[in-house]
């Protein structure tokens, strides 16, 4: 008999035969470094080789999966490197059979209620045969409890998770480091006035040198410090009184918030609850300011008005009034122009720009986003800036306009617990903020672009347990803005309302006016002479004070619930 011969590896004759695993008695390397080779018999037929390294066939249901053409890329390692690193993607690849997700059909996108992403046909499958082994359909992932329902169909071409922590980490070093520029030029700041005023101390200690020398006689008294810097001295200042001018009624309803004066327009206008029932709201009242007499009505919004800006170079009054959109009036006419939103965010505060940028109108939300719009093009956002830290609303913005210090002007945002600084830069449009040195929370805010000074209301907070009247001035060290304090005045233990006081500049000098909420007064203060030169008892809460230039003279306008108190502001030498 003849020996029997080792099975072929391919097929001959007239039909192939499958192909049996070897024997072990053939030697075969653990490692191959190319196809084995097959028999003479199999090279003459020229008959089709199945190697032994060639993957499975494919299944009955093909994808749009990059595995059919991997067999003709494994020669180079670049396409070895880049198969690996898209089976590795978990935001491309179905967890269950490992191959690509489809936009449509069978085996597209979606996610059980415990968030985890599949195939559609794949996880259909798995439920089912959890169900059949251990009667519960689970999870694959976190074996959550799943049914049929909990299928979500998602539309998404390609699912990659990004870490953010890097990110994160990066914006909260950014923001340390801002605040660490600022507090360093607070510090630099607060050490150049301590060194200034020690030159002052040592000048009035050589001073009362020279007057015991001389005598007693005034000696080099004779020439007062504040002389050299253009000022009158304090004992030629003139002080100042108020005089209860008239008190009449707005409207009978409660309701008034907010009060202001245009020199420009020679107008003065207050918030008030409308009294027309066919019209109910919030709006308007004119008042003519020589006469202080009441006029015409202006019907504005349904919620209680907020904030009012006007427009020096255009007949425009806007009115913010936490409502989703601010208008714009024409004074002329009495009738909306235009009206903004900022992505149907309730809006808390408004202001006008000036001069070069007299077309820029500024909105404050409710969660710290600023926004900026030209008026030319009031349905666009011209810019927006949005809180990352503090989400308090926005109660208050003011414009700066350009001068030595910040060449572009700018605008500052007061919100209910942050003071924040805009500055333009000069070669764009492009607002830098920056954050000043100010502890809050803050009551109000409002700006004198005459003097360049800057009038805070701050509550009492835990360092310091009586509210404050911060009157200050917009600088710059190490390039940093700062605020630098003129003068600091304690008022009341609680504030339970929101005031605005105010500051009037009379000659050389500046007297900030508020109301005292536990005191119940109107309050006077002196900033040369550093103390409060008068207090008058008032029976309503001051919501708000408004300095009223007219021929006359100089007033007060001090707005209560529903009624107007003018002030008559003498002055008198002694």
């Amino acid at each position: 008999e003849e020996p029997e011969q080792p099975p072929q590896l391919g097929g001959g004759g007239d039909s192939p035969r499958p192909v049996p695993a070897l024997p072990a008695f053939i030697e075969t390397p653990l490692s191959l470094a190319s196809p084995p080779t097959t028999s003479r018999r199999s090279r003459g037929q020229q008959t089709p080789v199945i190697l032994l390294d060639t993957p499975s066939p494919p299944k009955k249901r093909k994808r749009g999966s990059p595995a059919s053409s991997t067999s003709s890329k494994k020669s180079s390692p670049e396409a070895k490197l880049a198969c690996v690193d898209k089976d590795d993607d978990d935001g491309m690849t179905c967890p269950i059979c490992l191959e690509s997700w489809e936009m449509c059909g069978e085996h597209r996108l979606v996610s059980l209620r415990c968030g985890h992403l599949y195939g559609e046909s794949c996880i259909r499958r798995w439920l089912n045969e959890s169900q059949r082994q251990t009667s519960v359909k689970a999870c694959p992932q976190c074996k959550a409890k799943a049914t049929f329902r909990d299928i979500r169909h998602l539309y998404a071409k390609k699912i990659q998770m990004l870490d953010t922590e890097i990110k994160e980490q990066l914006e909260a070093e950014r923001r340390r480091n801002q605040e660490l520029t600022t507090e360093l030029a607070t510090s630099k700041l607060c050490h150049a006035l301590a060194t200034e005023k020690l030159v002052v101390l040592q000048a009035n200690y050589d001073r009362m040198k020279e007057l015991v020398r001389a005598g007693g006689g005034r000696g080099a008294f004779g020439d007062d410090a504040s002389g050299s810097s253009g000022l009158k001295s304090i004992h030629e200042l003139a002080f100042h009184r108020l005089y209860m001018e008239k008190n009449f009624e707005i409207t009978r309803e409660p309701g008034c918030r907010v009060m202001l004066f245009s020199a420009k327009h020679s107008m003065l206008v207050a918030s008030q609850k409308s009294a027309q029932n066919l019209f109910p709201g919030y709006g308007m009242r004119f008042i003519d300011p020589p006469s202080f007499k009441p006029l015409h009505f202006l019907h504005t919004s349904a919620m209680l008005i907020r904030d009012v800006a006007f427009s020096e170079s255009q007949q425009l009054l806007t009115v913010a009034s936490r409502e989703q959109k601010i208008k714009l009036f024409d004074i002329r006419t009495r009738l909306c122009s235009s009206m903004v939103s900022a992505h149907d965010k309730m809006l808390w505060s408004c202001a006008l720009d000036r001069k070069e940028r007299e077309h820029f109108l500024y909105a404050g939300d409710l969660r710290g986003g600023v926004y900026i719009y030209d008026l030319r093009f009031p349905e666009n956002i011209l810019c927006e800036f949005q809180a990352n830290e503090n989400f308090s609303p926005v109660i208050h913005i003011v414009t700066v306009p350009p001068n030595k210090t910040f060449p572009s002007g700018g605008f500052l945002v007061c919100q209910l617990t942050a003071l924040t600084f805009y500055e333009y830069s000069a070669a764009s449009d492009t607002a830098v903020p920056t954050r000043l040195n100010v502890e809050g929370p803050f009551l109000s805010m409002q700006y004198d672009a005459l003097l360049d000074t800057l009038l805070i209301s701050v509550r009492a907070n835990p360092n310091i347990p009586q509210s404050r009247f911060i009157l200050g001035q917009l600088e710059k060290m190490d390039n940093t803005p700062v605020l630098k304090f003129k003068a600091t005045i304690y008022g009341s233990q609680s504030t339970p309302v929101m005031t605005r006081p105010t500051q009037l500049g009379v000659e050389d000098n500046t007297l900030v006016l508020g109301y005292l909420q536990d005191k119940k007064m109107l309050m006077m203060h002196d900033v040369r002479r550093e103390e409060r030169v008068q207090t008058m008892p008032v029976n309503e809460v001051i919501y708000d004070i408004c300095p009223v230039a007219t021929q006359a003279g100089s007033y007060l306008a001090a707005l209560t619930d529903n009624k107007c108190r003018v002030y008559k502001v003498n002055s008198s030498k002694r």
